[in-house]
């Protein structure tokens, strides 16, 4: 159900094609449809939990994806309304907020391409509009925590955002972030907040590697080409206009 009957997501979007989610099962069937923002970062081969072969298998129909759930999965989808309502109290100022839910987003340029975001905004300032990506995770050791230092994110997340930035062709996105560390102060815990702004116009290169890689990925999705690994995905790559 559209959180908000009264505005205007085509003109708003109008980068995009919009299905209106009618259910979990379409949304899990508009998902099959193409690559969305979570399956980025297993494209470029930089995720520890799913390789491009086992997605390949999935986009293909070979095999149904797996529902996964567990408590961290169960506390992020909790926490999500409420860190949404939040970022709209604290930067309300900055930004209009535009809840997305119901929207299920793909590019006019590459219809394989989809995105469900966790928000979209409309910069006050300077009218540009930009996504807004909501994230919950737990913080098992320092190292996890590394990837998060200063103005950096886990690659995975990086690419899910340069995903929905290329997908919608809007400016700018805002990852929004609650981390808890539960080891921190001597098994006391904490809970720490970051929030990364990422402009388009820096981001070309990078851009310009993801859409090259999900192009060369659906073709593979298409033809029922299996992904090959390392250094014949990286020939392959290589010949890609």
């Amino acid at each position: 159900m559209l959180a908000n009957k009264d505005f205007d997501y085509i003109s708003f979007f109008n980068n995009c094609d919009i299905d209106f989610v009618k259910s979990d099962e379409h949304w899990h069937e508009l998902r099959s449809k193409g690559i969305g923002g979570s399956d980025a970062g297993i494209v470029m081969n930089v995720s520890n939990y799913k390789r491009p072969y086992e997605l390949w298998e999935e986009k293909t129909g070979q095999v149904k994806a797996p529902f996964i759930t567990n408590k961290a999965i169960e506390k992020g989808n909790a926490l999500e309304p409420v860190m949404f309502e939040l970022f709209k109290v604290l930067y309300g100022g900055k930004y209009k907020v535009i809840d997305t839910k119901g929207i299920n987003l793909s590019s006019k340029q590459f219809p394989f391409m989809r995105a469900n975001l966790d928000g979209a905004l409309i910069d006050k300032a300077t009218n540009k509009k930009g996504i807004l990506e909501i994230k919950s995770t737990t913080i098992q050791n320092a190292a996890m925590l590394k990837q998060w230092s200063k103005d950096n994110m886990p690659i995975t997340y990086f690419f899910q955002c340069l995903h929905y930035l290329n997908t919608t062709q809007f400016n700018f996105a805002v990852l929004y972030a609650i981390l808890d560390i539960p080891w921190a102060n001597d098994g006391d815990g904490k809970q720490e907040t970051r929030i990364i702004y990422m402009d388009r116009e820096t981001l070309g290169q990078d851009i310009d590697l993801l859409v090259k890689t999900e192009l060369w990925f659906w073709k593979k999705v298409i033809h029922l080409d299996p992904p090959p690994f390392s250094e014949n995905r990286n020939l392959e790559l290589k010949e890609v206009n």
